[in-house]
């Protein structure tokens, strides 16, 4: 029996058919080639998501944990994790404010910047902090 394709390589597939069937159809219309690079760029993302979305978030939390000085046993389900995910950074959020931290306060501003270039990461691969 063979393997079906992953979602990933659904959307790949996807991908590759609108660049060399699609787009080359619209010549001479922009608003179709743009809404065509547009759909491209967005089927990338969700598949950068769905290969390492989860990956990324079990590291933020982790840092968050270390921060807020959380337990370190997450949820199993993705959706449990990000809604963890969302109230520990309003957690981190309200006690940046609350102790008037600043970017000497190297342990959170790193866990912001980090967090910030992974998600930057997944919609635009070729983003670069170097």
């Amino acid at each position: 029996m063979q393997d079906k394709p992953t979602s990933t390589d659904l959307l790949e597939a996807i991908q590759d058919f609108l660049m060399k069937e699609v787009l080359p159809q619209f010549k001479d219309k922009d608003l179709l080639s743009y809404k065509t690079l547009v759909s491209w760029n967005m089927l990338g993302v969700i598949s950068r998501e769905i290969r390492s979305g989860e990956e990324l978030l079990d590291q933020e939390l982790a840092r968050l944990a270390k921060l807020l000085k959380k337990d370190s046993k997450f949820p199993n389900t993705l959706n449990e994790k990000r809604n963890l995910a969302g109230s520990w950074n309003l957690e981190l959020r309200d006690r940046i404010r609350k102790e008037k931290l600043s970017l000497e306060d190297s342990e959170y501003w790193n866990h912001v910047k980090e967090t910030v270039r992974e998600k930057v990461e997944v919609t635009n691969p070729r983003f670069t902090t170097e």
